[in-house]
């Protein structure tokens, strides 16, 4: 199943988006990460300090969007200043999703979703 569908995120081209409310600080924590070098270098990196378990946690901010705070098992998506609800989802998953934006984003002209 394609991750994003099964988080109701929509892509066309560079453009990330969801009618779902309680999806809307994860899609804005990916519109904030949208340069590909950020992603290898910093995002990517972080994450799979936990996923490797080098460290037991990491928090992955971006901007009024909100942070990522990244366990083993789960990713809360918290304190967004643009009001949004916190959101809990699989770490497995949420590295995942991290995947396929960068997918799209090295791919821009691609509709995901839509």
């Amino acid at each position: 199943m394609n991750i994003l569908k099964k988080y109701n995120i929509e892509v066309d081209r560079k453009i990330v988006s969801s009618n779902d409310l309680e999806k809307q600080i994860l899609v804005h924590f990916l519109a904030f990460w949208d340069k590909i070098k950020d992603i290898e270098e910093d995002l990517l990196p972080e994450l799979m300090l936990v996923i490797n378990e080098v460290l037991e946690f990491n928090d992955i901010g971006a901007d009024v969007a909100g942070v990522a705070y990244v366990e083993k098992q789960n990713t809360r998506l918290i304190g967004s200043d643009l009001g949004h609800s916190n959101f809990t989802l699989p770490t497995d998953d949420f590295h995942e999703i991290i995947l396929e934006w960068l997918s799209v984003l090295k791919n821009e002209n691609i509709k995901i979703y839509k």
